[in-house]
């Protein structure tokens, strides 16, 4: 499946499914196991270094290179980026909090997954992909790739299936809707996944508590296998298929509902929530990393950019507790689903409340040229039946 992603610098990226033939896995295998050892060599040198109070300059490694791969089959270019690929990594560790950093670990052979093309050594036809020094590999584009390809990773994932992620400059729309007559709150929870403030709701997925069952029963299987063993091989890839569907299952859920949100609305406000805090819950950690909360709204973020209209995180603190009609604070546990004003005698869904006060939240904070909306008004809903599914709602359309 062909998947689009905007990146940052005007870039996307398009991930489609290779199929290469039993030599050409065998090459793509030897240049990925290459790569590998560059990168742990950097890594040795480096430590080597820094214990007699020497640090390796690029260009020292960058010398490396081609005593390394002297005689092996691996294109230039693909060889230099690994040590590309080593700084920025190290400077990711450089930059993490004191307390919490360690070392770059030397990458085993089921961690090192994947290597790239810059700017040359590939050519893409229409369903073929030429790459220098492993030869042409048949290849599924769902999508036509605009723009000029700038670079492309091939990545092996671990059920064993070979991609390319294809990076090719876009155009994003500068032209950012400044009429805004169709905002919305989206209120993000564990049982409803999304509740809007336009009374619509999407009920959460379960993917992973689907596929529990059947995942927890292969698990172990794998355990029970023998170390080195033939039948541990063959159910390893057994696991990583089912993690691999639970994953593409739920990127076609967010995928298509990020779509929905964009192409209805031309203002889309949510809850700036800190999920890394809210995962160390030991009750709701496993549902809340299910959710995926933070690549939804990335989804969210990068088709709002494309399409021109304005995305917007707004404070999540007192969204629940808040009545979004009369703003009295009403106190109320998690265990309480229905929000009961005592001030103004508004009696609707906690939620449906949590997301009118996150579109008016984010109302309040645009700018002032923009504040051109009637601001949210609510009446009173008293039973669930004007809840209408989302689902339904995009099945009648």
């Amino acid at each position: 499946m062909g998947i689009i992603i905007t990146m940052p610098g005007n870039l996307s990226s398009i991930r489609c499914r290779l199929y290469p033939t039993v030599e050409q896995k065998r090459r793509l295998l030897d240049t990925l196991d290459i790569c590998r050892n560059l990168y742990n060599h950097f890594i040795f040198e480096s430590r080597l270094a820094y214990r007699e109070g020497y640090f390796v300059r690029f260009d020292e490694l960058q010398r490396i290179i081609p005593v390394l791969t002297n005689g092996k089959n691996i294109y230039s270019k693909v060889a230099q980026v690994v040590i590309h690929q080593y700084y920025r990594n190290l400077s990711v560790l450089k930059s993490l909090k004191v307390g919490t950093k360690g070392q770059l670990r030397f990458k085993a052979k089921d961690r090192f997954k994947s290597f790239t093309y810059n700017q040359s050594g590939f050519s893409l036809l229409y369903n073929t992909l030429k790459l220098s020094k492993i030869g042409k590999i048949k290849i599924v584009l769902h999508r036509i790739v605009t723009g000029v390809v700038k670079e492309i990773h091939i990545k092996r994932e671990s059920s064993g299936k070979w991609f390319a992620i294809i990076v090719s400059t876009t155009r994003t729309s500068n032209n950012t809707t400044n009429k805004i007559d169709k905002p919305i709150g989206l209120d993000m929870g564990i049982k409803n996944f999304v509740y809007d403030s336009d009374g619509h709701v999407v009920e959460h997925p379960s993917i992973l508590k689907k596929s529990a069952r059947k995942l927890g029963k292969a698990q172990r299987i794998f355990s029970r296998r023998i170390k080195g063993s033939n039948n541990r091989h063959k159910q390893r890839f057994k696991v990583a298929r089912l993690h691999e569907k639970i994953g593409n299952q739920r990127k076609d859920f967010l995928h298509k509902l990020s779509s929905h949100y964009v192409s209805k609305y031309n203002t889309i406000f949510v809850e700036d929530l800190r999920i890394d805090n809210m995962i160390r819950n030991n009750t709701l950690s496993k549902s809340i990393a299910d959710s995926s909360w933070s690549t939804f709204f990335n989804m969210l973020e990068y088709k709002a950019a494309n399409a021109g209209i304005l995305f917007r995180k707004v404070v999540a603190s007192g969204t629940s507790q808040r009545c979004s009609r009369c703003g009295e604070i009403v106190k109320k546990t998690l265990a309480i689903r229905m929000h009961c004003c005592p001030s103004c005698k508004l009696n609707i869904d906690r939620d449906l409340n949590a997301s009118i006060n996150i579109l008016q939240n984010g109302l309040d904070n645009l700018p002032q040229e923009l504040r051109e909306v009637t601001p949210a008004e609510i009446e009173p809903i008293q039973t669930s039946l004007q809840v209408r599914s989302m689902n339904q709602e995009a099945s009648s359309q």
